[in-house]
């Protein structure tokens, strides 16, 4: 065997050889890929072939000459040039799906901010003055009117954002924390984690379910740097509990002349009563209420994209600008121009209509249910031959690490598939189609929730369903 297989590695192609074949010119003349790019796919295919020869019997002799190989070359070309990312329709029902990318973001802003990259533009130029100037200065203009904060900084999220302001004002010095508050986001990401790695010391006080202002009152010492309220942005306590009114840490920490931060989370400009679900702090509330900075998401809430909002008092922003790690946390210009344009929104009267996340919490059950059932008269009878296809009440919820266990009742559609075709095959499909459809599985049926489905994405769902019949009808059990 081992006599075998050297006689196989033997007779390996060259390289040269590979890259002669017509498959890899065209390449090189029509799609104008660089050959040295092919030149280490090449290497990598035939660097798979001796480990596989090594550990296994023999291939077959096609399967180790020139051209064979050249077409695996091509596939490895046409596999590694294909975007990871691709548009998907939302029919999951959950409005802010961190993994199809939270908050989807309105034509109007797109092209608004697509026109402003596509060229060059003034990130850091005062066109008045014909000057540098900061980049985020009228972002930070907008935040202070929106919120009525004496300043405001940005950096890439809101991660960064607690990193920052930990780092900027307790360094070697101590951070008071409620023990409930102790949060940990996704990605296994850990308050305490965070204020230790900012070179701080954390002082938990309270219990798991109940700390009250004597707790606080009673920690603090000349090694205080600061007081830190976490919202339960991305969970809840329920029962025998009990928790210090931001408000109150507010009144404390000016008595002692420490800074309260208060981190949001998921922070929002609007009153979320108006969707029917239980009042949120918004982030204009916890300013009023007086704290000194307050800690915020753009891409959650707030309905744009990443982006950590610190908006408070001036000289403490100011210093945390002014901190070294800031450079190394501060936005580009595509999330610059995408925050700048979000915020503007929120200028207007109608920025429900103007925001899509916003106005998807806002739709009602009746709006929703029409727009299903008129979806399905457009539906083909062949496909309705092969799918049952139900109108169906759902339950749609926020998701994205915000408002824990509320949710929006919703409408949409409950198919399932003729046949020995399963829910899970089903969804499969979906999922696989040109233009990707994300749905959920209850009971052995495929949920199309239309709260989160882009009304301008309803002709690419249409066109998935329809061409079901291409795919069940060369459905093999065995796939």
């Amino acid at each position: 065997m081992k006599n075998d297989k050297k006689t196989a590695l033997f007779k390996l192609p060259q390289v040269d050889l590979i890259l002669n074949q017509a498959t890899i010119e065209q390449l090189v003349k029509n799609e104008k890929v660089d050959r040295t790019v092919l030149t280490r796919l090449t290497r990598a295919v035939l660097q798979e072939k001796r480990r596989f020869l090594e550990q296994n019997s023999n291939l077959a002799q096609d399967e180790l000459c020139a051209e064979s190989i050249a077409k695996e070359v091509l596939a490895k070309w046409r596999d590694l040039s294909k975007s990871s990312m691709n548009r998907v329709i939302n029919a999951t029902g959950v409005i802010l799906n961190t993994n199809l990318g939270r908050a989807p973001l309105s034509r109007s802003i797109a092209a608004e901010v697509s026109r402003l990259i596509s060229g060059y533009c003034n990130l850091e130029y005062d066109l008045d003055k014909g000057e540098r100037s900061c980049r985020t200065k009228n972002v930070s203009r907008l935040v202070q009117i929106l919120t009525n904060a004496e300043d405001a900084l940005v950096v890439n999220n809101n991660a960064a954002a607690v990193m920052l302001a930990i780092c900027g004002i307790a360094q070697a010095k101590e951070v008071i924390v409620s023990r409930s508050e102790l949060i940990e986001i996704g990605g296994s990401f850990r308050l305490p984690d965070v204020i230790l790695a900012a070179g701080a010391k954390l002082k938990e006080v309270g219990t798991t379910n109940k700390t009250r202002l004597a707790d606080f009152t009673s920690a603090i010492t000349e090694e205080t740097a600061c007081i830190l309220k976490c919202h339960q942005s991305n969970f809840k306590i329920i029962g025998f509990t009990d928790e210090v009114k931001a408000r109150d840490l507010a009144v404390l920490s000016k008595e002692k002349n420490i800074p309260f931060i208060h981190d949001l989370g998921s922070g929002s400009l609007v009153n979320i009563d108006e969707f029917g679900l239980a009042h949120e702090p918004t982030v204009q509330e916890c300013i009023e209420e007086g704290a000194d900075l307050v800690l915020f998401s753009a891409d959650k809430l707030l309905g744009g994209g990443q982006a950590g909002i610190i908006a408070g008092r001036k000289d403490l922003v100011a210093k945390l600008a002014n901190h070294p790690i800031y450079r190394t946390l501060r936005l580009d210009k595509l999330n610059i121009a995408l925050l700048e344009s979000v915020l503007l929104s929120y200028l207007k009267t109608d920025v429900f209509e103007c925001m899509p996340a916003l106005k998807m919490a806002k739709d009602s059950v009746e709006d929703l249910k029409k727009r299903a059932e008129k979806f399905v008269q457009s539906i083909s009878q062949e496909s309705k031959t092969l799918l049952q296809i139900e109108p169906i009440g759902t339950t749609s919820t926020f998701g994205g690490g915000s408002l824990p266990g509320q949710t929006l009742a919703s409408f949409g559609l409950s198919l399932t598939a003729n046949g020995d075709i399963s829910a899970s095959r089903l969804v499969k499909y979906l999922r696989l189609c040109k233009t990707p459809v994300i749905a959920m599985v209850q009971k052995e049926k495929v949920i199309l929730d239309f709260r989160t489905i882009l009304p301008e994405d309803e002709a690419e769902l249409l066109s998935a369903i329809n061409n079901f019949s291409h795919y069940s009808s060369g459905y093999n059990k065995q796939d």
